[in-house]
């Protein structure tokens, strides 16, 4: 080869010989050699899978979470019950923000009312004479009314003394009528008597036997007893309107003290239920209260006297039976609709490095309907092998361990994530 002043490189007669005319069976071992390759770069995309994920943040806790008691008023703390990392059971109070009532007056009221049977027993007031309930004093006064309100008609029944005296009343009117309905008889007997008298009278009139002052007389007589006898037909329609009266007036009193009894009962069982309401919302905003059985934890170092905010997180109880665990994503709004139920998540832990530990498989379990108020979509992730890693590891349980979960929405494989690159192509 001989290279000109020009820069030309000049191959000798044997070189450009190859050149010109290459051996055919470079040519066909070429491309068949190029067409392999590419086969084998297609066998290779299809082998390898490169999945679809979405990376989120997630916490790890028991499908019974911890519970946060979380203090509703600001306040001095007036009384602690229980220590730091102590097993305490449900409904266990744990603390009393100062309040203007006495707890233990209000214990002891709720622990009455939730043992008073309101239809049987007889409500215990005198072990409250002198309680001082604060805020729930108005809500005990009214009960109190109305519960000796009811307690004295039942005793003294007003309405039925007033019945009972209706009721004499009404025998009285009816020994009344029976004597004038014997008199209206007897009137009777005597009307017809001297109706007859006067028609003989008439008679001797009529003959000259008897005086004309005779006749008058005798018809004097039997006007007199018309006028007593029509006297009498009047006063005993009179006694019939009275008793007809009074059977109606007899029938409202029993209408009356039905309506009253039915109110009376009423308001106390309002007043009761009123009062137990009251004391509940006292419990919400004074009383720091257990939920579920568990271990109690101080999430600061509080103390008697010690002044909480609105809002302040005092104590948190974890539960004593975990019953497995669960992890708690919020996904973003973007590719979020690709996350579907039974895919599978790789959970790495903050606090357990994965290239030591390895990773902990989940499962997508629910999915919310709607997003929250930050346009993240919440999801569950269930953990079918408990916090036991790719590793083999078992990894000791803290409540809320966080991490990242990557949610595999789509398994594809190489050569299809590469088609997607051409699907706008061909849409046009």
């Amino acid at each position: 080869m001989e290279e000109t002043n020009d820069g030309l490189k000049i191959y000798s007669e044997e070189v450009r010989d190859v050149l010109s005319n290459p051996p055919k069976a470079i040519l066909r071992w070429g491309n068949t050699i190029l067409f392999g390759f590419i086969m084998v770069l297609i066998l290779i995309s299809w082998f390898i899978k490169y999945p679809d994920v979405i990376n989120t943040q997630i916490i790890i806790t028991t499908n019974v979470p911890p519970e946060k008691l979380v203090a509703k008023v600001p306040g001095k703390i007036e009384t602690i019950f229980v220590k730091d990392k102590v097993n305490i059971n449900q409904n266990t109070p744990l603390a009393i923000i100062e309040n203007s009532a006495n707890y233990r007056d209000v214990f002891l009221l709720k622990k009455i009312l939730d043992t008073f049977n309101i239809d049987k027993d007889k409500f215990p007031f005198d072990k409250l004479n002198s309680a001082q309930l604060g805020e729930i004093e108005s809500a005990f006064a009214v009960f109190k009314r109305e519960y000796i309100a009811d307690e004295l008609n039942t005793k003294l029944q007003p309405y039925q003394v007033e019945g009972n005296a209706q009721n004499y009343e009404a025998l009285q009117l009816k020994e009344r009528l029976n004597l004038l309905k014997s008199q209206k008889d007897i009137n009777q007997n005597e009307l017809t008597l001297l109706k007859n008298d006067l028609k003989r009278y008439e008679i001797l009139y009529k003959k000259g036997i008897i005086a004309t002052q005779e006749i008058e007389k005798q018809k004097l007589l039997y006007l007199q007893a018309q006028k007593s006898y029509k006297s009498l037909l009047s006063n005993i329609s009179q006694l019939k309107s009275s008793l007809n009266e009074l059977n109606r007036n007899s029938k409202t009193t029993q209408i009356n003290e039905s309506k009253e009894n039915i109110n009376l009962e009423r308001n106390v069982i309002h007043a009761f239920y009123q009062l137990k309401k009251v004391i509940r919302d006292w419990e919400l905003n004074y009383v720091l209260r257990s939920s579920i059985d568990g271990k109690v934890t101080f999430l600061q170092l509080w103390a008697e006297n010690q002044t909480v905010n609105a809002g302040d997180n005092v104590f948190a109880i974890i539960p004593s039976n975990e019953s497995g665990y669960i992890g708690k994503v919020k996904a973003t709004a973007q590719n979020s609709g690709k996350i579907k139920i039974e895919q599978t998540a790789n959970i790495r832990l903050a606090n357990y490095p994965d290239r030591e530990f390895g990773m902990i498989k989940g499962t997508v379990k629910a999915i919310s309907l709607t997003p929250d108020k930050d346009g993240n979509l919440l999801v569950n992730i269930s953990l079918p092998n408990g916090l036991e890693t790719s590793y083999k590891k078992r990894i000791a349980f803290q409540q809320e361990m966080s991490g990242t979960a990557d949610i595999v929405t789509e398994d594809l494989r190489l050569i299809e994530r590469l088609l997607y690159q051409f699907r706008d192509i061909f849409k046009r």
